[in-house]
Parts: C-alpha cells; structure tokens; sequence
C-alpha cells in the first residue's frame, strides 16, 4: 500500500512556511522599531513640555507677584487721593468762609 505521507521529509518545514515566517519576522521588526522611535520622540516631546511648564508656571508667579504690587500700589494712591481730596475740600470749606467774611467786610465799609 501506497500512503500519501511517503515523500514528506521528517522535521523540516516547506520552504513557503518558513518565508512567511521570516516575512512576518521583518514586519514585527519593522514595527517593533518605528514604535520605538516614536515612544523617543514622545518622550522628547514631553521633555520639552515639561520645560513649557515650568517655565510658564514661573512667569504666572512672577506676574501674579508684580499684579499683587501694583494693586498694592493702587490702593496707596487711592489712599493719597482721597488724602488729597478731603484736604481740599476743608480748604475749599476754609476759602469759601474767607470770601464770606471778605464780603462782610466790604459791606460794611460800603
């Protein structure tokens, strides 16, 4: 009897199975490292986003700092003004008595 396994080598595998092996091999490779490389790129980009961070977390305290003066600073001179103003008004109260007494005084001398 003839079987139909009689001209199969034993262990060795068909030439077209062991090509796709080695197709699928360079695919996984080939992934593999462009994965690799774009994880590195990320991890720059990262890097470099962190530097952002910093730096502009620096510069939002360096101006919240100096918005804080300046208020600081507004409020001394709305300080001063209303000073100035209530100042003024006791003088303008202090002329307006001085005309007054003026006007009575030439009155009298009319």
């Amino acid at each position: 009897m003839i079987s139909f396994g009689a001209n199969r080598r034993g262990g060795r595998l068909p030439s077209f199975i062991l090509i796709v092996l080695l197709v699928i091999i360079v695919i996984l490779s080939f992934n593999y490292w462009s994965v690799s490389t774009k994880h590195g790129r990320l991890l720059d980009e990262l890097a470099e986003m962190q530097t952002q961070v910093k730096r502009t977390d620096a510069a939002r305290s360096r101006l919240e700092k100096r918005n804080s003066e300046l208020m600081m600073q507004v409020d001394t001179h709305r300080k001063q003004i209303d000073q100035k103003d209530g100042d003024y008004s006791v003088l303008e109260s202090k002329l307006q008595a001085r005309d007054a007494l003026v006007k009575a005084c030439n009155d009298e001398k009319v």
